[in-house]
């Protein structure tokens, strides 16, 4: 007769847990998922882990998903603040490629598609950056036609979703690179800021006595047929909590330094005076496989 539940053992739960993805339609799927079983069933274990506890995790995850929406996305900083994101960028980078980082809570996939050369400062305040580059190959080769996706936070430290003060589409943009692989922009330079605190990721860093603050960054996500997308962020060198990123960012690769240009050509373009300051930075894209 088989065992009522009440009697099985912790490893048997485990296995009967494991074997219920067997025969999932997607083989992947049943792997990962019967590897997520075993490794949660461990920490419950290992932590002897308490109902009270169990449900404090249970209201975690759904103040998570009363506080998301489709400007900010609290499972994606629970992912970013644990680690995890920056894990998945380590295990899943293709050699050879620009190092990836995370996407942040605040991207958002409707954002206007501006042409290559454009000005997204708009008259605000902020230190003008000119923001310029090339989208290659692994072997160096110009891909065309890449697409750049860039968004950044504003002179306050703020991205739209957290100010009602600026415009949705507040500094970012897609834009399609030339037949050359190469793109560039007019944009401010960002600034260090805290991640969101109002929720219960907030709440656990406040309870962990942990940073909360993120180093000046351009987020960017590069994409083109037949390659590996690349989702990841660039860092101003000098900037504060370069070396103590809340969600563990920062790579070696993606410190860029901003410095003075004298190009007349592109200062009278976007009516600056020169020098003004600039950022070069080509991105490699990894074939797929």
């Amino acid at each position: 007769m088989p065992a009522s539940p009440n009697h099985l053992s912790d490893s048997q739960v485990t296995v009967d847990a494991i074997e219920s993805f067997a025969h999932a339609t997607d083989p992947r799927m049943g792997h990962v998922m019967g590897l997520l079983v075993k490794h949660l069933h461990a920490f419950v274990a290992e932590s002897h882990l308490t109902k009270a506890e169990w449900l404090k995790g249970l209201e975690f995850l759904t103040a998570a998903a009363k506080i998301t929406t489709d400007e900010r996305n609290e499972f994606s900083l629970f992912s970013d603040v644990m680690g995890i994101s920056s894990m998945v960028d380590v295990v899943s980078q293709p050699p050879g490629g620009t190092p990836s980082s995370v996407l942040g809570p605040f991207h958002n996939h409707d954002s206007n598609v501006r042409a290559n050369g454009c000005d997204l400062t708009d008259g605000q305040a902020g230190e003008r950056v000119w923001l310029h580059g090339r989208v290659l190959d692994v072997h160096q080769n110009p891909i065309a036609h890449a697409q750049i996706d860039f968004w950044q936070n504003a002179d306050n430290g703020l991205y739209p979703a957290q100010d009602s003060a600026q415009d949705p589409q507040n500094l970012r943009c897609k834009l399609v690179c030339d037949e050359k692989g190469e793109f560039n922009l007019l944009t401010i330079r960002p600034h260090p800021y805290t991640v969101p605190t109002d929720g219960p990721v907030g709440a656990l860093l406040a309870a962990s006595n942990r940073n909360i603050w993120r180093p000046a960054h351009y987020h960017v996500i590069v994409s083109a047929p037949g390659y590996v997308g690349l989702v990841t962020e660039l860092f101003p060198a000098g900037s504060d909590y370069i070396d103590n990123d809340t969600v563990f960012g920062v790579r070696p690769g993606l410190i860029v330094d901003v410095k003075p240009c004298q190009d007349s050509e592109v200062a009278n373009r976007f009516g600056l005076t020169t020098p003004f300051k600039q950022v070069a930075f080509d991105f490699c894209l990894v074939k797929q496989a």
